[in-house]
């Protein structure tokens, strides 16, 4: 399992925690193609490196012209969803977006459909969530931690003016979190940065442990003669419970229903898988009443757990739905092509713990049945055979 900490030495603004997993390796150029394929105008992407009171570090810097649009939540994922982001891309970006929104949204007592103004609007802000978020992808974060956070004190002006450290929408989003207020007379967590880790990560009492894969540091532009303004990144690698497989969290949603079609479930099950679960099915329980019904299980990656749950209401109209994070083990595992008497197979190598097998596909074995003109039985049959 791998896990991102992130230590806030000096508070956390978008634009240093993107510029930290820069400094760890993430390659720009694969967030220059993330961005070339969306329609907004072009980005010049900024990377250099700085000192901090000793202390290399990289400073990002998007130039983003002299665009002021204000941009609703609406038009930020529109932007993303014509971009063609992956699914799970996007969905984890939009949790951050919405978790942003909310915030905005609260502070200013509005819907946050009508929340207009230039933090979630600006392109910077675009560049330094989907930078962030297409780096955890990069690096295959299985999770998120961060230290206690880190603020200055004062005031600072924003668009709407004087504003008290930490600003509104930052300290609402961190309510309950622990928070230390350094000696800097400015703002340092940022809403954007608050937002990522929040939306994305867990706070922590100390550090995590591990086998360290890395280390980076984010600086911000702004140099305090007391106070280092960097922030610090520790990827940790922990070994696996399967020693050849793979082992992280996953979220299990269920529901039970008595008022559904086969024809609706079987359609259900199809828009699930579509929108990135990872295993759909149908349990038969006995429900209040003696009333037969099906209990409806979705499990799917963390980042799309809301997305399944409003999914699962809106196409059954239940009433409900349980979600629990869980722990998952699973083998190791790559489809190959081998040969087999005059027939080809497409089957699944598996590995797990030192012990390996493998398993035919089963559009492999109807496809050759139909060639064949006998049942994929027989063709199973076959394969075991000839395998062994």
């Amino acid at each position: 399992m791998r896990t991102l900490y992130v230590d806030l030495l000096s508070g956390a603004a978008g634009d240093m925690l993107l510029a930290s997993l820069i400094d760890l390796g993430f390659p720009v150029s694969l967030l220059e193609e993330h961005l070339a394929g969306l329609p907004i105008e072009h980005i010049h992407l900024q990377v250099e490196k700085a000192v901090r009171n000793g202390i290399s570090a990289t400073l990002f810097t998007p130039h983003c012209g002299h665009s002021h649009e204000h941009r609703h939540l609406k038009d930020i994922l529109a932007i993303l969803q014509k971009g063609s982001v992956a699914p799970a891309l996007y969905e984890r970006c939009k949790k951050v977006l919405d978790r942003l929104a909310d915030a905005e949204a609260k502070v200013h007592g509005i819907s946050r459909d009508h929340v207009h103004f230039h933090e979630i609007g600006a392109l910077d802000t675009i560049v330094d969530i989907l930078g962030f978020c297409v780096a955890l992808d990069y690096f295959k974060i299985d999770r998120l931690q961060f230290s206690t956070l880190t603020d200055g004190h004062g005031t600072v002006n924003v668009a709407h003016g004087v504003m008290p450290v930490p600003v509104p929408a930052t300290a609402v989003m961190i309510e309950g979190l622990r928070l230390r207020t350094l000696p800097v007379a400015t703002e340092l967590l940022t809403p954007t940065g608050a937002a990522l880790l929040t939306a994305l990560g867990e706070q922590v009492e100390a550090g995590s442990g591990g086998t360290v894969v890395g280390i980076g540091y984010g600086c911000g532009s702004k140099v305090f003669e007391n106070h280092p303004n960097f922030l610090r990144i520790v990827l940790f690698e922990t070994e696996d419970r399967s020693e050849d497989g793979y082992a992280d969290q996953v979220i299990v949603c269920e529901s039970d229903l008595d008022h559904v079609s086969g024809e609706i479930m079987g359609d259900v099950a199809g828009r699930l898988f579509d929108a990135g679960a990872l295993d759909v099915c149908w349990i038969p329980v006995y429900m209040k009443k003696g009333r037969p019904g099906y209990r409806l299980s979705v499990t799917a990656p963390l980042e799309l757990s809301q997305k399944m749950a409003d999914m699962i209401i809106r196409q059954t109209r239940t009433l409900g739905v349980r979600m629990q994070k869980i722990d998952r083990v699973t083998a190791g595992r790559s489809i190959t092509t081998t040969t087999i008497g005059d027939a080809e197979y497409m089957e699944k190598q598996c590995v797990y713990k030192g012990y390996s097998f493998s398993k035919p596909e089963y559009e492999s074995l109807a496809a050759l049945s139909r060639k064949k003109g006998c049942s994929v039985i027989d063709i199973m049959e076959e394969y075991l055979r000839n395998r062994q």
